[in-house]
């Protein structure tokens, strides 16, 4: 068998020390260096052959060695390798050190001397401390900013969160700490920011992209957002900023001037009707006084005069609906009463009784109730329009509109307006009282009934929400305050249609 050649050690090693980025050296008992390659040469700053053969204190300052010397001594005390990292200046330059030290024995042992190997951290170092500034410079910046502001990094198959601030935190439903590192598809509420298309069009084209979208968020409802994505590497710097108040201001504004333009048509038609309508109710005064002078057989008698009080009823209809065209158009703080809850639903009902009677059936479930601190012809007009929405959601058969009342602890009263009818989809649920959101077809809906009458309670103390299953039906809810004692100017009134309110009654 061939034997291998003998492999040349001493070059080999030499070789390999003087292409290590670490300084090696070996010391003698004495401290005076044995070896040293190019890189420890340079860190001492002296050419190699001025440094073999002396000592640390030969070749620096006192205060330099003394580090040096000291770890010298340790290991030869220890008799094994040891590790350190250390700061010390060497031949005028700060540096950080990694430091490695051992003994050299000789095959019987005895110590002859030490090796050591050291690497410079310096570069490291100041990588890491500009890496935590840039950090604390992203931190400051971002943290106060009024954006949400993300950074993402590209993988093949998701997006991943690098950084971002504390307005993304709210967004995303969690600490910043807890979120990097993490991919954007584990908070799949804020998956809008972001989308994966989107993100490798950006990429593709290398352009900024910038566009506006409104999202539904849990807790939250629907919000606008300014969405601003930029490719930086493999990298996506995502902004999005909040701009709701600014779209909501908008549609206020667009809804107060048109409800300016409705007003000034509302008190022009109130105008037209007041003065016809007054000469109709004032005749039909006269004609009843003159019904009861004229001796007419009894059963014609009684027939003209139901006649003549539908006639009467409609009159009244026809004034509370000019009340309310007058406080439309006037558009001030309206003043508030204590009036029978009871007696103002029906007057609703008579007024919304041309849409329910051929709709399907009207069940009265009323519980005992003090008076409500309101305003009748608002109230009016808020109830009127949930009758005539119930009605129209109800099925061509075997529809039903339930109307409830009953105390809410000691201080409210509730009005609940139930249908069985079609019921309202989630997604229209959190913008029902938007102003013009309707489902309506167009020119049968406005979009305006429930956000005014929203709108109205809430202007009343009180408050108002809904609750619907497709399919099944819809319940509008309505809390008013309750009159207190001192507020009542006149005892309460008996209902003159006590008998046709009792509980469970039936239109």
């Amino acid at each position: 068998m061939k034997s291998l050649p003998e492999l040349p050690y001493r070059e080999l090693f030499l070789s390999i020390v003087e292409e290590m980025p670490d300084a090696v050296f070996t010391k003698d008992l004495q401290g005076r260096y044995t070896f040293i390659n190019g890189v420890g040469a340079h860190y001492l700053g002296k050419p190699v052959e001025e440094i073999i053969g002396r000592t640390d204190r030969e070749l620096l300052s006192e205060e330099e060695a003394q580090n040096t010397l000291e770890f010298d001594r340790q290991t030869l005390l220890a008799g094994r390798t040891l590790y350190a990292e250390m700061s010390e200046e060497m031949a005028g330059v700060q540096r950080e050190w990694l430091s490695t030290k051992g003994v050299i024995r000789q095959p019987d042992g005895q110590v002859v001397g030490l090796f050591g190997i050291a690497r410079d951290l310096s570069h490291h170092r100041r990588g890491e401390a500009a890496q935590r500034q840039s950090e604390a410079l992203f931190r400051a910046a971002a943290g106060n900013s009024f954006d949400a502001f993300f950074i993402l990094r590209g993988e093949p198959e998701l997006l991943r969160l690098l950084r971002l601030n504390t307005h993304a935190e709210s967004l995303l439903g969690c600490e910043a700490r807890v979120a990097e590192g993490k991919p954007l598809s584990g908070f799949p509420q804020a998956a809008f920011i972001a989308p994966r298309h989107l993100c490798d069009q950006v990429w593709r084209t290398g352009r900024t992209h910038d566009d506006e979208v409104d999202q539904l968020l849990p807790g939250k409802g629907r919000r606008w957002f300014r969405r601003q994505l930029c490719a930086v590497g493999d990298c996506m710097a995502v902004t999005v900023r909040d701009i709701t108040a600014q779209r909501e201001n908008e549609v206020r504004l667009r809804l107060n001037e048109r409800m300016a333009s409705i007003g000034m048509l509302a008190a022009g038609v109130a105008h037209e009707i007041n003065n016809p309508l007054a000469f109709v109710s004032s005749n039909l005064g006269f004609i009843g006084t003159e019904l009861r002078r004229l001796s007419l057989p009894e059963e014609d008698g009684q027939e003209l005069m139901e006649a003549l009080n539908e006639a009467r009823e409609g009159t009244e209809r026809m004034r509370l609906i000019v009340e309310s065209l007058k406080a439309l158009s006037r558009g001030d703080t309206v003043t508030t009463h204590p009036l029978d809850l009871h007696e103002l639903l029906e007057n609703a009902v008579h007024l919304a009784w041309g849409r329910l009677r051929s709709r399907g059936r009207l069940v009265r479930d009323y519980g005992e109730l003090p008076q409500v601190l309101g305003n009748s012809v608002q109230l009016a007009q808020v109830f009127t329009n949930l009758l005539i929405n119930a009605a129209q959601a109800l099925p061509k058969s075997g529809g039903e509109i339930r109307l409830v009342t009953r105390m809410h602890g000691t201080s409210q009263a509730v009005v609940e307006v139930q249908d069985n009818g079609c019921g309202i989809p989630v997604e229209n649920l959190e913008r029902i009282f938007e102003p013009f959101f309707t489902t309506k077809p167009v020119g049968e809906g406005t979009g305006l009934g429930l956000s005014i009458s929203h709108d109205i309670i809430r202007g009343l103390g009180g408050t108002m929400s809904v609750e619907s299953i497709v399919g099944q039906g819809s319940t509008f809810r309505v809390l008013l305050p309750v009159a207190h004692e001192h507020e009542a100017e006149d005892p309460r009134s008996e209902d003159p249609r006590s008998e046709d309110l009792h509980h469970g009654s039936v239109a």
